[in-house]
């Protein structure tokens, strides 16, 4: 029997489909490209946007139409939030909630014995899931979820209702998992969650516990972090992370959402301004040369030319190395949703692309600042006598080598730039 999968959204979301392919080869399925014909179909959803709620429709008729005698069955944080939508749509067989992905597979034979069309979506659960974890073939680096869900409620954002309250893999779990992952040789693992600052508040641990675990044991490796609330960074973790340079990538991923406090305070986010550069200023004190990304949403309901303006003008001071850049999508059910003064799509696209033309200037600044330097690379790519691979900053690094060094952390001497990568000498 073969499987085929497709994944729309977040990395927590891939990591998700990962686990979910693991399942099924378990039971002896063999994993196809999406494209292929196939007897069964996972399509993995998002809700985040209007954006990945179409693409996911568009991506399931995709499978209906690769072979509609296959089943089709559809899971992620749309299916949980909208199952009887998605259930509407001719050739879908099964819609699978969070709480019941454990059971895919079951769920699949069932159908193919009963020919009964199911929706299988409950409220999410209050512990940690068991499901196996899987690189998804990588071979350099692997992800490791350790944290679920989110109970921050941002008042644009449907995540706590598609994904439920935050629960923890325990920490004997977590070391016992990294433990394995370096007995297969992996240079580096990558820690995620859906809101991975909230580690450990289910299961009196932190962030920063869990990392002097991690960095203590043996071995050639490296931790890097996913995407961290700014509140949630305090200072044992801020001393955790730049004192560990060698050990954890210095880079991080700190969402601001606004450059405004008046739109903050409307995004039921839990800081100021002020408090985010606060928070900056004390991890580029431990490290000049931490590399601190950002996420951003324009166009924010009641978001006037003002409050962009000082959006623009914090990210040109803040000087990230890089910025996403989101346009406010309306979600069903948040309490943003019903605010007033919507800004235009025109609007929301020009706001956009101011932003990311400050952030692509900064970043390349924050690049160039390397030349000259050492930085360790992870190489993972070669095309002819030139290897590439990421450094713990997240640049993207290339050098001329000859031999093998896939999956190798070797220091690198930064020479210049080209283009989207820095070029450097072994």
């Amino acid at each position: 029997m073969k499987v085929a999968f497709h994944t729309l959204g977040c990395k927590v979301n891939q990591n998700d489909t990962n686990n979910l392919m693991a399942l099924f080869q378990k039971q002896g399925y063999q994993v196809v490209p999406f494209g292929q014909p196939a007897d069964v179909y996972v399509v993995n959803t998002c809700a985040v946007t209007h954006v990945g709620e179409r693409k996911s429709r568009q991506t399931i008729r995709k499978a209906i139409q690769n072979n509609p005698e296959a089943v089709v069955a559809v899971t992620g944080c749309y299916a949980q939030t909208a199952p009887e939508e998605l259930a509407g749509i001719p050739g879908v067989n099964l819609v699978v909630g969070m709480a019941d992905r454990p059971r895919i597979v079951d769920l699949v034979a069932e159908f193919r014995a009963t020919h009964r069309n199911q929706i299988q979506v409950r409220p999410n659960r209050a512990t940690w899931e068991e499901m196996p974890q899987s690189d998804g073939g990588e071979r350099t680096r692997a992800t490791l979820k350790i944290e679920e869900g989110c109970d921050q409620y941002c008042s644009y954002c449907i995540v706590p209702y598609a994904r439920g309250p935050v629960r923890s893999m325990p920490p004997e779990q977590v070391i016992q998992s990294i433990r394995g992952l370096l007995a297969e040789d992996y240079q580096e693992i990558v820690l995620t969650g859906i809101h991975l600052g909230s580690y450990g508040k289910d299961c009196s641990s932190s962030l920063a516990q869990l990392l002097a675990e991690i960095v203590a044991l043996e071995g050639r490796f490296r931790v890097r972090l996913g995407s961290i609330d700014p509140h949630e960074i305090d200072a044992e973790l801020v001393e955790t992370i730049v004192g560990h340079p060698d050990r954890i990538c210095q880079s991080l991923h700190i969402p601001l959402q606004s450059g405004s406090d008046r739109i903050l305070k409307l995004m039921n986010r839990h800081y100021s301004l002020e408090e985010y550069a606060a928070l900056l200023g004390a991890l580029r004190a431990g490290n000049p040369l931490l590399a601190i990304g950002t996420d951003l949403i324009v166009g924010f309901p009641g978001e006037t030319d003002e409050d962009f303006d000082a959006m623009a003008a914090f990210v040109r001071e803040q000087a990230f190395s890089r910025v996403h850049v989101f346009r406010y999508s309306p979600r069903r059910g948040t309490p943003a949703a019903r605010l007033p003064g919507r800004v235009s799509a025109a609007e929301q696209e020009r706001r956009s692309r101011v932003i990311q033309a400050i952030a692509a200037e900064s970043g390349a600044r924050f690049a160039r600042e390397f030349i000259g330097r050492r930085v360790q690379v992870l190489f993972e790519e070669q095309e002819g006598s030139l290897w590439e691979g990421l450094s713990g900053e997240y640049l993207r690094v290339k050098v001329e080598a000859a031999g093998e060094l896939r999956n190798r952390l070797v220091p690198v001497l930064i020479t210049g730039s080209h283009q989207d990568a820095l070029q450097g000498i072994i």
